[in-house]
């Protein structure tokens, strides 16, 4: 009886394990595909930096110009063998950067992984996540986006010893092979849909145990949604876009605090990686905690959340110019408001549209997400080339964030209203 009773772990774990394992494999290796390449490869072929560099802007932008296509192939076709070639091709164009004797070869290779992301990135995992969770999402989320940080921290150390031990073409071979290992199997045999498993999804049966119920947990976990056309035609959608894109322009000003460290106030280079990585175990800590403030409290909890550290990190970095040390505590608070972009964004998307049609509409405001926010990236250098000082850069950050509070909260609001209406008819 007891064997009988006893309760068969659910599939949507699996696919949680699954997640995990590509931001093991493929997601740690490849963005660690420039960063300490970049000496070694610029000395050995005599290329400019620029040139090699140019490898992450057209990565990016493959991406994004996928984004569309391959959440429709993700909903309509076999979900595990579209992400298992992509991950596959990820893999691929790691290998082929061990063989290139040019640095317009790795054009190649950013193409090939660009296209690649497009079906197991930043629009695909929030994709796979929406399918198999009705409750608990945004705690799944921040595990897999925690998991996703600490392994491009640690592919950054390996890939240092690598290239040191080995060379950086055999570096290269050994992050393949990785990627080869950990995430491509689990990409081909793990992941699936509720409906090829034949079961609900994590928490749509209305008699799960232990879970608690916040307002915004029956809106955004229910069976419901605004279609493509509805949602595109409501000022709310724009509203939940318009806040994304603050938390995507913004969380690029956090990359350069080493910078700000280094050059204006003149610290030491293990001053600002110390930093850095204060800063990054701070985004660590605020995926994994920002995903359950989503799911116990709601999704204006989490704007707050990130809006007051934000607030505070950039804050400190401005008493900085006083004491040096500021920075540091600093550096923590901002990472541990970090990650708005990859948690929050699509958990408020997921709570101003709905679940039914949740992964084509992401998808689009996903395009216009990396574009405009990668594109301005380069553009926050501008405060210190021009004024001098990255202050203004701090405070605009700081106002982004807070912007993008009152906007979601208008946003969801708005969508609460049309929800209950919509409900009523």
């Amino acid at each position: 009886m007891v064997k009988e009773n006893r309760k068969k772990i659910h599939y949507a774990w699996k696919i949680v394990i699954a997640c995990i394992l590509l931001k093991l494999g493929t997601g740690g290796a490849v963005a660690a595909t420039v960063g300490n390449f970049v000496t070694p490869i610029v000395q050995d072929l005599g290329c400019e930096v620029s040139k090699f560099t140019m490898l992450v802007s057209i990565e990016a932008v493959s991406m994004a110009l996928l984004y569309t296509f391959a959440a429709k192939m993700l909903i309509t076709k076999p979900i595990g063998l579209v992400m298992g070639i992509a991950t596959l091709a990820e893999t691929i164009g790691v290998l082929l950067m061990a063989t290139y004797q040019s640095v317009y070869m790795f054009y190649l290779s950013g193409v090939i992984i660009g296209v690649a992301q497009a079906f197991t990135g930043l629009v695909a995992i929030p994709i796979v996540i929406n399918m198999w969770f009705r409750k608990k999402a945004g705690t799944v989320l921040g595990i897999v986006i925690a998991v996703s940080s600490a392994s491009t921290m640690a592919y950054g150390l390996l890939s240092a010893q690598l290239i040191t031990m080995l060379g950086w073409r055999n570096a290269y071979l050994v992050l393949g092979f990785m990627c080869l290992i950990i995430s491509v199997p689990a990409a081909f045999f793990l992941i699936r849909t509720p409906q090829q498993v034949g079961v609900k999804p994590y928490g749509a049966d209305e008699q799960e145990e232990g879970l608690e119920n916040t307002e915004e947990d029956v809106v955004s976990t229910g069976e419901w949604g605004f279609t493509k056309k509805e949602a595109f035609h409501m000022p709310m959608l724009y509203l939940a876009w318009m806040a994304c894109l603050c938390f995507s322009i913004g969380s690029g000003v956090s990359g350069y605090i080493q910078t700000f460290s280094t050059m204006e106030m003149g610290q030491s280079i293990n001053f600002g990686a110390q930093a850095g990585m204060l800063m990054s175990l701070g985004g660590i800590a605020c995926s994994l905690i920002l995903g359950r403030i989503n799911d116990r409290f709601g999704v204006k909890a989490g704007l707050i959340w990130g809006a007051v550290f934000t607030g505070l990190g950039y804050g400190l970095m401005l008493l900085s110019y006083q004491n040096p040390i500021f920075i540091m505590i600093g550096a923590m608070l901002v990472g541990l408001g970090s990650s708005m972009y990859q948690v929050q964004c699509p958990l408020l998307a997921r709570s101003v549209i709905g679940n039914k049609h949740y992964s084509e509409i992401w998808a689009v405001m996903m395009v216009a997400n990396s574009l405009i926010g990668g594109g301005l990236y380069s553009s926050i250098g501008l405060f210190y080339d021009k004024l001098g000082s990255y202050q203004g850069a701090f405070i605009m950050a700081a106002v982004l964030y807070i912007v993008a509070l009152i906007l979601g909260f208008i946003a969801i609001d708005m969508s609460r209203r049309k929800q209950k209406g919509k409900m009523v008819k």
